[in-house]
């Protein structure tokens, strides 16, 4: 009920839906309303729309996506956008955020809720996924050639786990560097996209400040502050994107990872948001520091997202299984499942 109520009404059935992309990509004169497919999900409060390529013109394609991002349908904090490639199994995925608003790389989250959405959804007759079988097998072609292959356990048609190869992710990430360095004083280090702190670095410079929450009040307020002194230390292609990270797990897991991205969109949301490129960089720098204590060269861990004890979740305690392989301190190959997701909202859109 409380997810319907941020993400939307009730799921929706639409028989307009066929296995024939030709059938489905009925146009619409350009000055008119134009109705498309639209499935919107989440993984853990991370919200993603989801829209098919082929029903869309390509020149208006990140326009549309925008416009889907933005009130009054805002869509959550990505749209992701799928078509049809002339291999078997391989998906075409586009994809733009609120914080970037331009086309992105990679969307660790919505590859979890495709995943979903290809077994349980009308997408699966339209990208003919056999789901008679207890694992299905899909590849992500993104739009920089990035191939992210995923892989559903099925059972009673329902997908019970999604798994994200984030290797080539994970290349990337180290492509674009691994620093430590500080902000005023305070330790941080750049992986890839994102800034990482950790928590304690944090209470040790403002005492008495509880960086965990997630409401609104002086703990965002100084970070807020970190982005502006972080401008000047920011290489190109890296956005104001953060995640602090502590190893005080509540639950189950061995680390608590809470995401600081400082747009509006996702200020709103009022829980900790699960993050699949977000679990990369944290992987990276768990490893760069030597926090991960398994000396074996292929190993997995959980990371909690958020504290239960500041910001309660309906959900309880959300976790991402992380599985990865090293050498030394550097990662090698790495995957992760998130421990929820969902679909909230099937049908069609005007847009």
């Amino acid at each position: 009920v409380l997810a319907q109520a941020m993400f939307g009404q009730p799921r929706e059935k639409s028989s307009a839906m066929t296995g024939d992309s030709t059938q489905v990509a009925k146009r619409l004169k350009r000055d008119e309303p134009q109705q498309i497919y639209y499935l919107k999900g989440h993984c853990g409060w991370g919200v993603v729309s989801l829209v098919l390529a082929d029903e869309i013109h390509e020149a208006e394609q990140l326009d549309t996506l925008l416009k889907i991002l933005d009130f009054p349908i805002s869509g959550g904090i990505d749209v992701a956008m799928i078509g049809p490639t002339d291999t078997p199994g391989d998906i075409r995925m586009r994809i733009t955020t609120t914080h970037s608003r331009r086309w992105q790389p990679m969307c660790g989250g919505a590859t979890q809720v495709i995943g979903k959405a290809l077994i349980e959804s009308q997408l699966r007759e339209h990208f003919r996924i056999d789901i008679s079988k207890p694992v299905v097998h899909v590849r992500l072609i993104c739009d920089d050639s990035m191939v992210v292959p995923i892989t559903m356990d099925v059972s009673a048609g329902k997908a019970i786990r999604i798994t994200t190869d984030m290797d080539q992710y994970l290349e990337k990430t180290y492509s674009m560097g691994v620093r430590a360095f500080a902000i005023e004083g305070l330790p941080a280090l750049q992986v890839g996209e994102y800034l990482m702190i950790r928590v304690q670095d944090l209470e040790a410079k403002h005492p008495g400040i509880d960086f965990t929450r997630r409401d609104f009040g002086p703990h965002l307020d100084i970070f807020s502050e970190v982005f502006t002194q972080f401008a000047p230390e920011k290489p190109a292609g890296v956005y104001d994107i953060a995640l602090l990270y502590d190893n005080r797990p509540e639950g189950p897991g061995q680390f608590r990872v809470f995401p600081r991205f400082p747009d509006e969109a996702t200020k709103r949301i009022p829980y900790e948001f699960h993050c699949g490129t977000g679990t990369v960089a944290t992987a990276v720098a768990l490893a760069h520091q030597g926090m991960l204590s398994s000396d074996s060269e292929s190993f997995e861990f959980l990371l909690e997202w958020g504290s239960q004890h500041t910001t309660p979740d309906p959900y309880g305690i959300r976790t991402s299984q992380v599985q990865m392989t090293r050498q030394g301190k550097r990662l090698t190959s790495m995957s992760f499942s998130h421990s929820v997701n969902e679909i909230m909202v099937e049908g069609h859109l005007n847009v």
